[in-house]
C-alpha cells in the first residue's frame, strides 16, 4: 500500500496541472508516479480521470475502462477522495448515474463508518438526487438505530421523493405511501398526556416533525386524517408539542382544513379562533372563514356570521383583518342594502387608517364596486386637512379617471399631483408618492399620442429621485422609461444604484436584463466594468449559482438541526431556480453579448428544463386602477419573453455556435452544437403559432432567417442538399435580405423630440438584432464557400448565388450603421441641449403646458434640467456607439 503522505505530494502537481487543463502534462506525471509503482486508489482515480479527458481516442477509451474497473473493483473503493475523483470521471463519460453505486459499495464495505455514510448524502443533496439521499439515511437508520433523528431524515427523503414530479407515478407513489406509513408510526405511539421529553424514541416531539407529518399527510391525499391529528389532544395547538410553536401548529392547521374541503369543520374551527380576542387580527383566519362560508349554503350561517363581524369591527383600537373580511363579505353579496353597508364601511376604515401607507390599498376592490353617487359620498367624506389625506383623495382621483380621459383632464390632474408634491417638500417626509401619481397620469398621456410625454416622465422621475434616493418606486420607474427611450447607459447606472442583493435579481433584474444584448451590447465607457451589460449579466447568472450553493448548504443544516419545513421550501426553490425562465433568459443574452463583443466560446447552450418557473414580480410596480399594469406594460423594452422566446432564441444560438465552430475548426464543438440544433427544431414544431406575442417584429425577422439557416446547415452537412433544396433556401433569404433592406431605407429612423431625431429602445433593437442576423448569415456564406474543397463531390453553391448574398450583408449592414450616424448627427447638432432644455421645462407651448412650465420650474431650476438633458444626449450618443462598434466579420 502506498504511503499516504507520499502520495499525496505526488497528487498534488497533477491535480494542478487538470486545473489549468493541461492533460498532456497531468498524463506525464502520472506515467512518471506509476513506474515508481504508486497504487493508491486516489491516484489510480486521478490517473483515470486524467486519461478520460486526452483527446486521443485510444488513451480516452483506456481511461474509461480504468475508471469502469475502479468502479467495479473488489474489495470497492472506500476512500471518499478517491469517489468524488470517479464520480468526476464518469460525468466526463456521461455516466452520471453510476456515481451513486460508488458510494452503495463503499458503505457495504465500512457499515459502521458515520462519516462515509454522511459523505454520501452530502453528495446526493448537491446532485439533487434524493433516491440515493434516501438509500443513505436508511443506511444511517439501520446502522445507528440509537439515534431517532434518522428516522425523520429517512421519512423526509421519501416525502421529497414523492413529491418529484419528474418520476414515474408508481415509484413516487410507493415512497410517499413509505413515508405515510412511518410518519403514522411516529404518530401512533404518542399519548395525550405525555410530558415533554417522555415520548417515547421515534414519536413525534417537536413542532418541526408535526410539520414533516402534515407535508407527508396532506401530499398523499389525507388532510381530513392532519385535521383530525391537529384538532386532538396529542398534537393540536394545546398539546406538549403544539404549546412549542402554536402559531405553527395554526399555520398547518389552516392549511389542512382548505386543503381537506371540510367546509362545515373550517367553518366551525375559525369562529372558534375568531372569538377569542388573541386571534381576531389573524387576516388568514379570516380569509379561510370567508372561503367556507362561500362553499355552503349562506342562510344557515348569515345572521350568525354578520354579528360575529359586526362585533369585532366595534373593538377599539381597530381590528383591521376584521374590516377586510367584512368589505369582502359585503362585496360577495352585492344587494342595494350590502352596498349601502359597504360604503359605510369603507368610511369607518377610512376612519381608522387614513393615516397608514396601506389605507387606499386596502380600499381600493371595494371602492370599486361603489356607483358614482356612492363613490362621491365616499370620496367627500374623506378629510383634506394634512398632507396624507389629500394624497389618499389625489389617489381616489386617479383611481376614478374614465378610461377615455381627455388630454385636458390629464394636464389638470398632473398639475395637481405636482402640487401637491412640490409643496409637501417643506415637510419633514414630503409626499413622493404624488410624483408618482403625476408620473402614471404622463405615461397615461403619453399612451395616447403624446410621445414626447415619455420625455417628461424620465425628466420628473430623475428630479424626484434626486431628493429621495431611497424611493424605490422612483429608481425602478425610472429605469424602465430610460430603457424604453432608448437611454440604455443611464438605465444601467439606475439599476445599478438599486443595489439588488440575492434573489431580488429573480424578480427585479429581469426589468434591466431581458433584450439587453440587442438593446445596449458594449460598456459604456472602456474600462468602465459597473456599467458593463455582460458583468451585470454575468452577476445575475452568478447570484442564481450561489444561491443554490446557499440552499445545498441550507438543507444540510436543515438535516442538522432537524428543520425539516424548511429543508422541503429550500429543496422547492432549488428547483425553481434550476427551472427558472429568468436564468434561461439570462443564459441566452450572455451569449448573444459574447458574440456582439466577438468573444470565443466553448460550449453549447444547455438545454433548458421541460418546465419552467416565472420569478418576475411586477406586484411591487405602482397599481392604482385595474388598467395600470397595461399601461406600464407599454413601456416595457417589447412583449414579455416566455417560453417560446426562449426556444426561439435557442436555435438561433445553436446556428451561430455550430457554424463559429465549423469555421474556426472546433470540431467537437461543432459536432454537439449539430445535435443540439437538431433538438432545437424538433422542440420548436410544437410552438409555431402565436410567437408574435413574445417576439418584437426584429426577433420574428431574424428567428425566420435563423430557421432557414438551420435547415441549410444540416442539410449541406449531412450531404441530403440536393440543388433546388438549398438554392431555394438561399433564394428565399435572398428575398428577406432584399425586403429588410428596403424597409429600412424607406423607414426614417428614431423619435421626434423637440425637433431632432433621437433613438428609443426599438430602433437599437432592431438595428442590433439584424446586425447579428447578417453575421450569421455571413458564416453560412463562408461554410458553404468551403464546402467544395473539403469534399469535392458534394454540392456547391453557385459563387454568383454567394456574391448576391454577401453583398446584401455587407449593403445592410451599412445602412445600419449609416442610420446611426445620421441619428448621432442630429443629437451633437448645435443647440439640441437647449431645445431638450426647453422641453424639459415645458417652455416649448405656450397653450395648456404654462402651469406645468411653472411648476416644474419650481421643482427644478435651468442648470440642473440643462444636466439631466446633456446626461441624455450623451446615452443616446453612447448607445448609438454601441450600434456602430457591432461590425460583421467575414470569413475567408
Amino acid at each position: 500500500m502506498s504511503d499516504p503522505t507520499v502520495s499525496e505530494r505526488r497528487i498534488r502537481p497533477i491535480q494542478d496541472a487538470v486545473a489549468s487543463a493541461n492533460w498532456k502534462q497531468a498524463l506525464q506525471l502520472c506515467d512518471k508516479w506509476s513506474k515508481k509503482g504508486e497504487k493508491s486508489d486516489r491516484f489510480l482515480a486521478l490517473k483515470a480521470f486524467v486519461l478520460v479527458n486526452q483527446p486521443d481516442k485510444a488513451q480516452h477509451d483506456r481511461g474509461q475502462t480504468e475508471v469502469l474497473d475502479l468502479c467495479k473493483r473488489s474489495p470497492a473503493v472506500t476512500d471518499p477522495e478517491a469517489i468524488y475523483q470517479l464520480q468526476d470521471a464518469l460525468k466526463s463519460l456521461s455516466l452520471r448515474d453510476e456515481g451513486p453505486k460508488l458510494w452503495e459499495r463503499a458503505v457495504t464495505a465500512k457499515q459502521n463508518d458515520k462519516d462515509l455514510y454522511m459523505r454520501w448524502l452530502n453528495q446526493a443533496v448537491l446532485d439533487n438526487n434524493w433516491i440515493s439521499a434516501q438509500k443513505a439515511t436508511m443506511g444511517l437508520r439501520k446502522s445507528f438505530p440509537k439515534e431517532r433523528n434518522y428516522e425523520f431524515w429517512n421519512i423526509m427523503m421519501c416525502h421529497l421523493i414523492h413529491m418529484q414530479n419528474d418520476l414515474p407515478e408508481k415509484e413516487r407513489t410507493l415512497f410517499g405511501t413509505l413515508a405515510y406509513r412511518m410518519i403514522s408510526k411516529a404518530a401512533e405511539t404518542i399519548l395525550p398526556d405525555q410530558e415533554d421529553g417522555l415520548a417515547s424514541g421515534k414519536a413525534i416531539s417537536t413542532p418541526e416533525e408535526l410539520a414533516l407529518l402534515v407535508q407527508v399527510f396532506n401530499s398523499t391525499n389525507r388532510s381530513a386524517e392532519t385535521v383530525k391529528l391537529l384538532q386532538g389532544n396529542s398534537l393540536g395547538i394545546g398539546s406538549s408539542v403544539g404549546k412549542q410553536d402554536p402559531q405553527l401548529v395554526l399555520t398547518l392547521l389552516l392549511e389542512s382544513l382548505e386543503l381537506s374541503g371540510q367546509w362545515d369543520e373550517a367553518l366551525s374551527s375559525c369562529h372558534n379562533l375568531l372569538s377569542q380576542p388573541e386571534y381576531q387580527s389573524d387576516g388568514r383566519i379570516w380569509q379561510l372563514w370567508l372561503t367556507a362560508l362561500s362553499k355552503l349554503p349562506a342562510d344557515r350561517f348569515e345572521q350568525k356570521f354578520q354579528e360575529l363581524l359586526d362585533s369585532v369591527c366595534r373593538i377599539n383600537p381597530p381590528v383591521r383583518a376584521a374590516y377586510m373580511a367584512k368589505m369582502q363579505y359585503l362585496r360577495s353579496r352585492g344587494g342595494e342594502t350590502e352596498l349601502d353597508t359597504l360604503l359605510q364601511t369603507c368610511k369607518d376604515y377610512s376612519r381608522a387608517f387614513c393615516q397608514k401607507a396601506f389605507c387606499f390599498d386596502d380600499l381600493t376592490e371595494s371602492l370599486r364596486h361603489l356607483d358614482k353617487p356612492r363613490l362621491d359620498d365616499f370620496t367627500n367624506s374623506c378629510s383634506e386637512e394634512d398632507t396624507l389625506s389629500q394624497l389618499f383623495r389625489l389617489k381616489l382621483a386617479y383611481s376614478s379617471l374614465p378610461a377615455d380621459v381627455s388630454r385636458r383632464d390629464l394636464l389638470a390632474f398632473i398639475s395637481q399631483a405636482l402640487q401637491l408634491y412640490q409643496v409637501s417638500l417643506s415637510d419633514s417626509n414630503g409626499c413622493p408618492e404624488a410624483a408618482i401619481l403625476a408620473v402614471m397620469a404622463i405615461l397615461k398621456l403619453s399612451s395616447v399620442g403624446e410621445t414626447r410625454s415619455t420625455f417628461f416622465a424620465v425628466v420628473l422621475l430623475q428630479i424626484a429621485r434626486s431628493r429621495f434616493e431611497d424611493f424605490y418606486l422612483f429608481s425602478i420607474l425610472l429605469g424602465q422609461t430610460q430603457a424604453h427611450s432608448g437611454l440604455l447607459s443611464l438605465a444601467l447606472e439606475t439599476f445599478t444604484r438599486l443595489s439588488i442583493k440575492n434573489l431580488q435579481f429573480e424578480s427585479v433584474g429581469h426589468l434591466i436584463m431581458t433584450r439587453i444584448s440587442s438593446l445596449h451590447p458594449m460598456p459604456s465607457a472602456p474600462g468602465d466594468d459597473i456599467y458593463d451589460p455582460l458583468r451585470i449579466i454575468d452577476t445575475g447568472l452568478t447570484v442564481l449559482e450561489n444561491a443554490d450553493i446557499a440552499l445545498v448548504r441550507g438543507i444540510r443544516e436543515g438535516l442538522r438541526f432537524n428543520s425539516y419545513s424548511n429543508i422541503y421550501n429550500s429543496v422547492a426553490m432549488r428547483s425553481d431556480i434550476e427551472r427558472s425562465l429568468n436564468r434561461q433568459i439570462y443564459a441566452i443574452e450572455e451569449r448573444k453579448l459574447r458574440r456582439s463583443l466577438g468573444l470565443s466560446e466553448e460550449t453549447v447552450l444547455p438545454p433548458g428544463p421541460s418546465t419552467l418557473v416565472d420569478n418576475r414580480d411586477f406586484s411591487y410596480l405602482p397599481s392604482y386602477r385595474p388598467d395600470d399594469s397595461e399601461l406600464l406594460a407599454r413601456f416595457r423594452c417589447g412583449p414579455l419573453p416566455k417560453e417560446k422566446w426562449i426556444l426561439a432564441m435557442a436555435l438561433c444560438d445553436n446556428v451561430a455556435t455550430y457554424l463559429k465552430a465549423e469555421l474556426v475548426s472546433q470540431t467537437p464543438l461543432a459536432l454537439q452544437a449539430l445535435e443540439t440544433l437538431k433538438q432545437s427544431q424538433l422542440n420548436l414544431e410544437r410552438l409555431r403559432e402565436e410567437m408574435e406575442t413574445e417576439l418584437t417584429t426584429a426577433e420574428r425577422w431574424s428567428f425566420q432567417c435563423h430557421q432557414m439557416l438551420s435547415q441549410a446547415t444540416i442539410l449541406v452537412k449531412e450531404g441530403t442538399a440536393v440543388k433546388d433544396n438549398i438554392l431555394g433556401l438561399l433564394e428565399e433569404l435572398k428575398s428577406r435580405l432584399t425586403t429588410r433592406l428596403t424597409e429600412r431605407k424607406n423607414r426614417q429612423p428614431g423619435w421626434t423630440l423637440a425637433g431632432v431625431r433621437i433613438p428609443i429602445w426599438e430602433d437599437l433593437h432592431t438595428s442590433l438584432t439584424e446586425l447579428e442576423t447578417v453575421q450569421v448569415i455571413a458564416m453560412l456564406l463562408a461554410v458553404l464557400a468551403k464546402r467544395p474543397k473539403s469534399k469535392p463531390k458534394a454540392f456547391a453553391v453557385p459563387q454568383e448565388t454567394l456574391t448576391e448574398l454577401q453583398k446584401l450583408v455587407v449593403e445592410i449592414e451599412r445602412a445600419v450603421h449609416d442610420d446611426a450616424r445620421d441619428l448621432k448627427s442630429q443629437i451633437n447638432a448645435p443647440g439640441v441641449l437647449g431645445k431638450l432644455v426647453d422641453t424639459g421645462l415645458a417652455r416649448d407651448d405656450a397653450g395648456d403646458l404654462a402651469e406645468l412650465a411653472a411648476l416644474l420650474e419650481m421643482l427644478c431650476d435651468e442648470v440642473t434640467m440643462e444636466t439631466i438633458c446633456g446626461d441624455m444626449k450623451e446615452s443616446w450618443d453612447d448607445a448609438l456607439d454601441g450600434v456602430l462598434a457591432v461590425k460583421v466579420k467575414f470569413y475567408k
